[in-house]
């Protein structure tokens, strides 16, 4: 049986794809502060390794700014796309991209000053290979560099959670039913996506779908799931320690404020 990873980034990859290209405006600016919470940590990047690139979204933005970058991704259909980006973007001089595990991180080559994991590409997978991951990200971060990662906070998720929800964001309807497993620490979800028709809108619409779970108004994309490990900042902080991670810094978000148990996000620099 294949693992979820494959099946929803490898076999049927073209409905989180969507998701990817609706968050690409936003992206310069998250790359922005990526710097700016890098150079207060004194790490002023060169050559970077986007682990999970996806179509290249941060990838692109950090070769834009002068970063030379490598990105990987396991699924072929992405780094195609993100190889398309990268020559529309005109900087393929100093961005490549490589179909790659990043289970097998410890057996590349290479050291970087940066080593970037973004968007909840982390946990994946049981929770030793999860620990042998993060020992594969040591392995690529050059002595004087960063590893930095941007994922979901569990504490937040399990303060404030809720099975099944509908929420409209970059111009998608996202209707999501989760169920979260105390003894593992982990989280399936299952998401319905949907397009707003013209005039669409979710809080006023009267009549919805049994089916497909949204407004019958609203056009449907598909169904993505995942089974993901949730890690609370604490533990997160004690598994890079243990892979080889000298200083760990947990902060809410890019901009480098302050971490509670509301943030939503959270955002680690890891310094050997």
């Amino acid at each position: 049986m294949s693992h979820w990873t494959e099946e929803l980034f490898v076999e049927d990859p073209e409905v989180f794809e969507i998701t990817m290209r609706h968050r690409l405006e936003r992206t310069g600016e998250e790359v922005d502060r990526l710097l700016d919470l890098l150079s207060a940590h004194g790490v002023e990047p060169s050559e970077a390794l986007d682990v999970a690139c996806g179509i290249g979204r941060h990838a692109v933005e950090l070769g834009g700014a002068g970063v030379g970058v490598h990105g990987i991704d396991i699924s072929p259909a992405y780094v195609d796309a993100a190889r398309e980006r990268v020559r529309e973007a005109g900087v393929d001089d100093r961005v490549t991209f490589e179909v790659a595990d990043m289970r097998n991180l410890a057996d590349m080559e290479g050291r970087y000053d940066l080593v970037t994991n973004m968007w909840t590409a982390f946990g994946y997978f049981d929770d030793e290979t999860n620990e042998a991951v993060a020992a594969g990200f040591r392995e690529r971060v050059a002595d004087d560099g960063a590893l930095v990662m941007e994922l979901v906070n569990k504490e937040s998720v399990l303060a404030d959670f809720r099975a099944s929800s509908a929420q409209e964001d970059d111009g998608l309807l996202y209707v999501e039913k989760q169920e979260y497993t105390p003894e593992t620490g982990r989280m399936e979800t299952e998401l319905r996506l949907f397009r707003p028709q013209d005039g669409s809108d979710v809080e006023t619409a009267a009549d919805w779908d049994s089916e497909t779970g949204a407004p019958e108004d609203y056009e449907f994309l598909g169904t993505i799931s995942w089974d993901l490990r949730l890690y609370a900042p604490a533990e997160l902080r004690r598994l890079l320690e243990r892979a080889g991670f000298g200083e760990v810094s947990l902060y809410d978000g890019l901009d480098g404020e302050s971490l509670d148990r509301e943030s939503p996000r959270l955002v680690v620099v890891a310094e050997p």
